[in-house]
């Protein structure tokens, strides 16, 4: 599931992964629906919480 998904994805890499838009992606980040942490000011999330939240929403 995602093989061409980058391990650890960006805001941008989450919209074209789960085909929502920035403000949806940013709620689910925020949230804490997906795992993610700010580094440098930029939101990273891994590929495989993206993973366990499709499969487990």
């Amino acid at each position: 599931m995602l093989e061409n998904a980058p391990d650890v994805m960006s805001i941008k890499d989450l919209c074209k992964t789960l085909q929502i838009g920035k403000n949806s992606a940013l709620y689910l980040v925020k949230n804490e629906f997906i795992p993610a942490c700010k580094i440098m000011g930029k939101w990273r999330i891994l590929k495989e919480d993206v993973i366990e939240y499709i499969l487990h929403g």
